[in-house]
């Protein structure tokens, strides 16, 4: 009887510590870890404008497609402004009209002078032959070249007022074209004054009301996209040779047991800060580690969520159970820790 306990217990004890080994095999064949997280992408929501809030259209957690609007910001001195550009504008464009028909009286001034010298150049120039019969006097011809003379200058005038004149019509045309680009740029300014959702996701950590005056840049809430749906998987660096992006992830979650996701690698972290530096000297500071075994450093793997079921909700920062389709090697990492103890 006293045989039979004996062996009966020592069968019990190793088919226990096969069980054990079996079940550690089974997790460990591949890459699994029990330290990850559900992460999507979110942003920080802010108003563009500044000005108080006179309207808020979504509420706290709560799911809002693409485009919905989300608050509102006092409108008004945002559209008098659009207005006041609208003024400007016309003006500028109504003195550019008046100095083009100055410049085309400038032109037609010019040719009526061009036409004068003609003229007084011919009299000058049959004065001076007439002189020379002495059929007219000295003083006629004196006065036809005086009349030549101011007809040039005149002329001169015109064409310094119509090269004036243009340069005036250049420049009101480029204060058109600002005044023009300031309008455009405040309609944006007005529009913008209605903050809405650029993609489908949660509103979360909203605590606002009508009436607080905010600034560009200010963060009013955080905005969760849901159009994509993420784990990230921290592995021992011991297991990163085998990981690449592409590879497949089977994903658990605490939030719903037994219902499994299908994931695929999208990214592996290249890096873990370890270094300390004491704040008041600025010395490094070396952490005491384990002296029989010095645990693996842990890297951040992202993973995507294939197949999020709609019906079923993710939480950000939901813990996460993820095993990779790859071989982990866990007799060669045994050997090679207890190598280097």
């Amino acid at each position: 009887m006293k045989f039979i306990r004996k062996y009966l217990s020592l069968t019990i004890f190793f088919l226990i510590l096969l069980f054990w080994a079996g079940y550690w095999l089974y997790w460990h064949t591949k890459p699994f870890t029990d330290n990850a997280f559900v992460f999507a992408n979110t942003r920080p929501v802010s108003p563009w404008t500044a000005g108080y809030i006179t309207g808020i259209f979504v509420k706290n957690n709560h799911f809002v497609p693409k485009g919905t609007p989300l608050f509102s910001i006092f409108a008004p001195p945002y559209l008098l402004k659009a207005e006041e550009l609208k003024h400007e504008r016309d003006a500028l464009c109504a003195r550019l009209k008046s100095c083009e028909a100055n410049l085309e009286r400038a032109n037609d001034e010019i040719k009526i002078f061009s036409a004068d010298i003609e003229k007084f150049r011919f009299l000058y120039s049959s004065s001076e032959e007439m002189f020379k019969a002495a059929a007219v006097s000295e003083d006629y011809v004196v006065e036809q070249k005086r009349n030549l003379d101011v007809a040039l200058a005149r002329k001169a005038a015109a064409e310094h007022n119509a090269e004036a004149l243009k340069h005036d019509c250049t420049v009101l045309q480029a204060q058109i074209k600002k005044t023009e680009a300031a309008l455009e740029l405040q309609k944006i300014w007005c529009q913008q004054t209605t903050v809405t959702a650029l993609s489908d996701g949660y509103v979360v950590n909203m605590t606002l009301s009508p009436g607080g005056y905010y600034r560009p840049g200010d963060v009013l809430f955080a905005f969760i996209d849901s159009s994509e749906w993420y784990v990230q998987a921290n592995f021992k660096e011991s297991e990163l040779s085998g990981i690449v992006p592409g590879t497949r992830a089977r994903i658990w979650l605490r939030q719903y047991p037994g219902r499994e996701y299908r994931g695929e690698v999208s990214a592996v972290g290249w890096g873990a800060e370890r270094r300390l530096t004491a704040p008041h000297t600025g010395v490094a500071e070396v952490k005491k580690e384990n002296e029989w075994f010095m645990l693996p450093q842990r890297y951040p793997v992202q993973i995507r969520i294939l197949d999020p079921d709609k019906n079923l909700y993710l939480h950000f920062g939901g813990s996460a159970y993820v095993e990779l389709d790859i071989a982990a090697r866990p007799f060669r990492q045994l050997f090679w820790e207890l190598f280097l103890w």
